[in-house]
């Protein structure tokens, strides 16, 4: 039992590893995922291996084909925009809840979340090392969390982080993080600095309008970014 239990944390372990890296994009769409060499890479038995990787395609990160083992999902601009329409959807209905049911307690977190986001979001425009923008996904990822935990639905949370998930591999792809895509005029600490604002102020109306404008002008800057474009291509 102790050495199912072993198997079933490095499986995790694993998963979350790799869930980073696809994330980040150093493991591109439609990209062979070989067991051996993951095997290698982690010191683990390959069965273990291929657990972990049925963790991810479950979660739509991964793709089983017959007889062919595992690949990277691909991605498409289809499915971007599916998929935003889903977040903005999913998100406002998160929001509105977290604003009815949040107590002192949601509010100060909220507000801590959104101080820590800005400091990472002025550092990440400094330096833009995988380190760096590790920590900064982390706190992004944590403000939108902070903005809808309140909301008392477990199953809307988990779907709303599968799709949070899945939205940052097409930013990472995008280089947008990394500062790949020049020219664009936008202030994100201002417009999660707005999020916030509606939020405390109990305004699930003006909240849900700037959430799903965040979201959308998001994707479509990411539809136009040469980086991703380029990565259609290969991966179509």
């Amino acid at each position: 039992m102790q050495d199912k239990s072993l198997k079933s944390s490095l499986a995790a372990q694993i998963s979350d590893d790799l869930r980073t890296s696809i994330v980040l994009g150093e493991y591109l769409p439609a990209s062979k995922l070989k067991i051996d060499d993951l095997a290698l890479r982690f010191a683990a038995s390959t069965g273990i291996v291929r657990e972990a990787l049925s963790r991810l395609s479950a979660e739509g990160l991964v793709t089983a084909l017959p007889q062919r083992g595992f690949i990277v999902s691909p991605i498409s601009r289809d499915e971007l925009t599916e998929l935003t329409d889903a977040r903005v959807r999913v998100e406002r209905d998160c929001l509105a809840a977290s604003i009815d049911r949040g107590d002192v307690n949601w509010e100060s977190e909220l507000i801590a979340a959104e101080h820590r986001l800005a400091a990472a979001t002025s550092a990440l425009a400094q330096k833009s090392d995988r380190d760096t923008v590790l920590q900064w996904h982390a706190l992004h990822e944590a403000f939108h969390d902070a903005l809808t935990c309140a909301c008392g639905n477990r199953w809307w949370l988990r779907f709303r982080q599968q799709l949070f998930i899945q939205s940052e591999r097409y930013r990472q792809l995008s280089g947008l993080t990394r500062g790949g895509s020049p020219g664009i005029d936008r202030d994100v600490n201002t417009e999660h600095a707005a999020l916030m604002r509606a939020a405390l102020d109990r305004d699930a109306a003006r909240a849900g309008d700037l959430i799903e404008a965040h979201l959308r002008k998001t994707a479509d800057i990411l539809l136009t970014s040469p980086r991703l474009q380029a990565a259609f291509e290969t991966a179509a």
